[in-house]
């Protein structure tokens, strides 16, 4: 018998037409779909740009913010500075002006000399001249002393003491004193004053005991400026008769209502309301400086009272 042929086909033609079919809607799908895909992967990536450029926007802002906050705490510190500045020109420039006038009072003539000291009672017509120290007398019986503590006058403390010493001790029975020492710091104006309420204290041993330690307090704390001005307010406080001043005679105008000595020595007669007499003692060289003789005598002949100048 004849053997029958086997066929060896792995696939007939109809799973291949079927794989075929199904190969080219696979390719026709793909090439419709394509520029979807396309639009997809670009709009990824135009989402990662723009959030790259909101992060460099959100470091600049940031960076902006701190550098305006540098910007205005250096302005700030520009604006302090620049105050500073300007108050330490102010103080050179009034101690400038206190040096030119110095330099220019030392070139004039010196005042007359030293009155002899005289310490005793006298009388004048009817009237007893109830306190004379060096030259100067008074009526009055309530009597403030005023120290200038300032810097000037540091190296003529001594003599400052003991002119203060040897006026309270021509004060007698019935006499009220007080002491008023004043400087002009940076800080502000500082007075030193015995009693410490500002009042005037009746005139007794263990009261000039107590002052005596007072004044003796005072050596070592000379500084600063001379606020005459603010002073002499302070003074018109108490129940005083007579101011007797004791200072250089040299008020600077930074600290004085940047008032001249001719000016000031007006205004001060101008607050002297309740007419108090104002005897001035110029401290020191006094003869190098003719404008503080001049202040100094203008002042006491405008308040009724006398002028005396005292050297080492």
């Amino acid at each position: 018998m004849r053997t029958r042929l086997r066929s060896s086909a792995v696939y007939s033609l109809s799973a291949i037409d079927l794989f075929a079919s199904a190969m080219g809607a696979f390719i026709i799908i793909t090439i419709i779909l394509m520029p979807d895909y396309q639009k997809e992967v670009r709009l990824e990536g135009h989402l990662a740009y723009l959030e790259s450029l909101a992060a460099e926007s959100r470091a600049m802002l940031d960076e902006s913010l701190e550098g305006a906050d540098s910007t205005r705490l250096a302005l700030q510190s520009a604006q302090t500075l620049a105050l500073e500045l300007q108050a330490e020109r102010d103080i050179v420039a009034a101690e400038l002006e206190t040096v030119n006038a110095q330099l220019q009072a030392s070139q004039d003539q010196p005042p007359p000399p030293e009155p002899t000291p005289v310490e005793t009672p006298e009388e004048t017509g009817s009237n007893l001249v109830t306190f004379r120290f060096l030259g100067l007398k008074t009526d009055a019986t309530r009597i403030l002393i005023m120290v200038d503590m300032n810097k000037y006058l540091a190296e003529h403390q001594q003599l400052v003491q003991r002119t203060i010493v040897r006026a309270l001790e021509s004060l007698g029975e019935g006499y009220q004193f007080g002491v008023l020492g004043f400087q002009q710091l940076d800080s502000g104006a500082r007075y030193f004053r015995w009693p410490d309420d500002g009042s005037l204290a009746v005139m007794s041993s263990s009261n000039l005991v107590r002052a005596r330690r007072f004044i003796s307090s005072l050596e070592g704390q000379f500084a600063g400026g001379s606020s005459l001005y603010g002073a002499f307010e302070e003074a018109f406080k108490s129940d005083a008769q007579a101011v007797i001043l004791l200072s250089d005679g040299l008020p600077n105008p930074a600290f004085n209502r940047s008032l001249p000595p001719a000016s000031l020595a007006q205004e001060i007669t101008l607050i002297n309301n309740r007419s108090a007499e104002i005897h001035a003692v110029t401290i020191g060289d006094y003869f190098k400086y003719k404008g503080t003789v001049e202040f100094m005598e203008r002042l006491a002949a405008a308040n009724n009272g006398a002028f005396l100048a005292l050297a080492q």
